[in-house]
């Protein structure tokens, strides 16, 4: 184990050694360690096993680690745990990320806005659509996920007007909502829209309804052991040129 992966935690520390180990040509290339969160799901990440293989945001990181000329090795975590890992030190990039969406926002350098991502209430078959939030029936129960913050959503949960129906991510939402186990849900749009598109038996409403929108950053631990500038000149570098447009297409 080389000196800068002893004091990694273990399952840490066994990425890295493969990721310089396996191919002779990156041994002596400087890591890029990219959060991933176990709770992802496709379009945004895909993941064989611990590994992550796919996704937008794999996609993005490859084009930074290339970009850098550094070598990406994505860190998948369960989401509570990110937190920790910056603050450990264990990390070097996280670009699913809002400062509203942080405890700790001044722990980053942050990139320029990416793109927006939209929080889209959704039904099950035959579900009439509200003309807006406050015309959902009192005490209705809407699928969620657990942890997740909904700006326009959280007062009606507050207050008992609607309840939360919590899932463990995305995926698990558009399951149970396949099935009627709820009339209402609410995901990504992106989500939305790739979960229609690979499952063709799906049984939801063709309508949503827009109930928050929310900018996506890159940001850089400030203990990162790659200096902020070099990964951020790098994102702007794909956000000017359209790279990053070109990634999200790839997947609508």
């Amino acid at each position: 184990m080389t000196p800068r992966t002893q004091h990694l935690p273990r399952r840490i520390a066994i990425a890295v050694v493969c990721a310089v180990a396996l191919p002779s040509s990156a041994a002596n290339q400087e890591i890029l360690r990219a959060a991933a969160s176990t709770a992802w799901n496709m379009p945004f990440g895909g993941f064989a096993g611990e590994r992550m293989v796919g996704g937008i945001y794999f996609d993005l990181y490859k084009a930074i680690a290339q970009k850098t000329g550094l070598t990406l090795v994505p860190v998948v975590l369960p989401r509570k745990r990110i937190e920790e890992a910056v603050a450990n030190g264990e990390l070097d990039l996280r670009c699913y990320l809002n400062p509203a969406w942080t405890s700790s926002p001044d722990a980053y350098t942050w990139s320029k806005p990416l793109f927006s991502l939209q929080d889209v209430l959704f039904g099950h078959e035959g579900t009439p659509k509200p003309l807006a939030v406050k015309d959902i029936p009192r005490g209705t129960t809407v699928s969620t996920v657990l942890g997740y913050r909904y700006p326009t959503l959280d007062p009606l949960f507050a207050r008992g007007d609607l309840r939360r129906d919590d899932s463990v991510d995305e995926e698990k939402v558009l399951l149970k909502m396949s099935i009627g186990r709820t009339l209402y849900g609410v995901t990504k749009s992106n989500a939305l829209d790739w979960y229609r598109r690979k499952t063709p038996t799906h049984q939801l409403a063709a309508w949503r309804l827009v109930v928050d929108d929310a900018e996506v950053y890159c940001a850089v631990p400030k203990n990162a052991t790659i200096p902020a500038a070099r990964l951020l000149d790098a994102i702007e570098d794909l956000r000017k040129t359209g790279r990053i447009d070109a990634i999200l297409r790839n997947y609508r």
